[in-house]
């Protein structure tokens, strides 16, 4: 019995410590993410959400987004429209990027088909925040449609952000044989 009283207070305190230093680490390596990311979260949402918090629920961290109003809205399709959880995924994805390249080679930032759920004003709030982006690493954005080429070349974003338009197999076969017809 002493043996196995012995054996559980160690791993009790254990446990405890353990915790303890995932509670710390969360909290250095977490804030820092979670403000870039609700600002970026703010930008693509054109101020239909103010902030994120995490509030520990059934033992578990959730991520919710407050409104302006002071409204707490969980995160995900069950609380928010699809472009607002994508714009959240955009924030977030974002926000981990800019934080592992700094002091290392960045590494490019790739996305496909990034724009469809967004409307345009939130659409062109996304090209401004990939063209911050672009000043410190590589962007390709993959199958925009058109709307978002055209927004883009709209915005004037110079250097920052280069908008190359891949014609498809089709676009090309369409194209060649009108060029050989005529």
């Amino acid at each position: 019995l002493e043996t196995a009283v012995e054996r559980c207070s160690v791993l009790h305190t254990a446990e405890h410590l353990l915790e303890r230093e995932i509670r710390s680490y969360r909290e250095r390596s977490q804030a820092p993410l979670l403000a870039r990311a609700q600002d970026l979260f703010r930008t693509l949402t054109l101020g239909s959400f103010e902030s994120l918090q995490t509030d520990e629920e059934k033992g578990r961290d959730v991520l919710k987004a407050r409104r302006p109003s002071g409204e707490l809205v969980p995160v995900g399709m069950s609380g928010m429209s699809e472009g607002t959880a994508y714009q959240l995924y955009l924030a977030l994805r974002i926000a981990t990027v800019e934080r592992s390249i700094r002091g290392v080679e960045p590494m490019p930032f790739l996305a496909d088909d990034l724009f469809t759920t967004f409307d345009d004003d939130r659409t062109r709030a996304g090209l401004e925040v990939l063209a911050e982006l672009g000043r410190s690493t590589q962007v390709v954005v993959f199958t925009p449609p058109r709307p978002v080429v055209e927004s883009a070349r709209e915005l004037g974003l110079g250097d920052a952000l280069d908008v190359i338009e891949l014609e498809s197999e089709v676009e090309r076969e369409t194209r060649q044989s009108r060029a050989s017809a005529g």
